[in-house]
């Protein structure tokens, strides 16, 4: 008798957790948490640049590759947003992911640059299918259950998530490779196709949110239109936007930069990926605790705050080439990079319907991404010539923008009620 009241009371148990197991497995909330973190789990980021280095390319043609990400994502922008709002975000995510794990594939047998670009044509297709979508599918899921106000928490607490992987992703590349060996760089690439593997097929236990925002009925025309119209006539949606375009940190390129900036500084290669997990975890806590910088400072002095510290750090690369200081000087100018997302996220989102929301979003990330390619070809030609003229480039476009398109309060508060 005994032992069958103890049969009872496991079967109750493993009930117990099958149901809060699938609590969890139908939450897109967490399942987008769980794409993130094994999207983002690249363990090559701590040598990527020397790697290139070695394969003979020049900062000119290493910047051109981020550039072409860029530049194919943003051409890609609007079509693959349309593609999310009329036949829905959890689709293109699969795509997105899809592709990623191709272009991870490839870059295990890439060994010249016509490799490296066609691989960085593939990875441009599928942050255009994610960038929009991956937000969009994210505030509708928080809208479905009456929480939009937490997209502020949820997406500094995915932010959270991203920076998480890129903490272990670097610590474990960086003692991997710490021989800087090709064989170790390739087995590197190995796992993290791998962790994108996963993701991929974690991405179809998403759910979609379809009856907060799809219209089967609408055209792609009309939701393009609609898209446009709201970017032409809402003065405080073009504010924000300018604003996280031209105060943009420009973070890819800053990890393009920091390995040779080390190499000056005489940094020991085993804190390569030290100092990127040291600063990974520093974003982590900028991205996870973002919103309560408008809740102490407000709305201007908080996104002044967020936008303008990069641009301070990259002056500082500039001039410091001291080892300790050096670490010190970049993990702060990574980590703080991390305040904006959460900040521009939520603040875009609320001026945009949900029945075009993934279209307007892939949008701004158009006008972004073609800025910013276009910027990473003049960095690439500057950092040829001297690599702290690149900082102080960076930096000084960023404290520009954060000085001349400040937001108040006034522009983050709706025109109209989202549907």
């Amino acid at each position: 008798m005994f032992q069958l009241e103890e049969v009872f009371i496991m079967l109750n148990i493993n009930s117990l957790l099958k149901s809060y197991d699938m609590k969890l497995r139908f939450s897109n909330i967490t399942l987008l948490y769980i794409i993130t973190f094994l999207a983002a789990l690249y363990f090559y980021l701590p040598i990527i640049t020397l790697y290139y280095l070695e394969r003979g390319l020049n900062f000119l043609e290493i910047n051109s590759l981020e550039a072409i990400i860029i530049g194919t994502s943003a051409l890609a922008e609007i079509p693959t947003g349309i593609i999310a709002d009329k036949f829905g975000r959890k689709l293109s995510i699969i795509i997105a992911l899809f592709l990623q794990l191709i272009g991870e594939v490839i870059y295990i047998f890439a060994d010249n640059y016509m490799l490296f670009a066609l691989v960085a044509v593939i990875a441009g297709i599928s942050w255009a299918f994610l960038s929009g979508c991956f937000d969009a599918m994210m505030y509708d899921s928080l809208k479905k259950e009456g929480r939009e106000k937490e997209m502020q928490k949820v997406s500094g607490l995915n932010g959270s998530f991203k920076l998480s992987a890129g903490i272990i992703g670097s610590f474990v590349g960086g003692l991997i490779a710490r021989d800087l060996k090709l064989n170790s760089f390739i087995f590197l690439i190995i796992i993290t196709s791998i962790s994108v593997g996963l993701a991929f097929l974690v991405s179809f236990f998403l759910k979609e949110p379809s009856s907060e925002y799809k219209h089967t009925e609408q055209s792609p025309a009309k939701i393009f239109r609609d898209g446009i119209n709201l970017l032409k006539t809402d003065k405080s949606l073009q504010r924000i936007v300018l604003l996280s375009i031209f105060a943009t940190p420009f973070a890819g390129y800053l990890l393009t930069f920091y390995q040779p900036y080390f190499v000056q500084a005489n940094v020991s290669g085993i804190w390569f990926g030290i100092a990127l997990s040291i600063a990974s975890l520093l974003g982590v806590l900028a991205s996870r605790y973002a919103y309560l910088i408008e809740r102490i400072m407000g709305v201007a002095k908080g996104t002044l705050l967020a936008t303008l510290m990069p641009g301070i750090f990259y002056i500082l690369m500039a001039i410091v080439f001291h080892p300790w200081v050096s670490i010190i000087v970049f993990v702060i100018a990574r980590g703080s990079m991390n305040l904006q997302k959460p900040l521009f996220a939520d603040y875009t989102n609320r001026h945009i319907e949900s029945n075009n929301r993934a279209t307007v979003l892939s949008m701004i990330g158009m006008f972004s991404g073609i800025y910013v390619a276009l910027m990473g070809l003049i960095i690439g030609i500057v950092a040829d010539y001297a690599l702290h003229y690149a900082f102080i480039f960076m930096g000084s476009i960023v404290i520009i923008g954060a000085l001349l398109l400040r937001i108040k309060e006034r522009h983050v508060n709706l025109h109209h009620e989202a549907v």
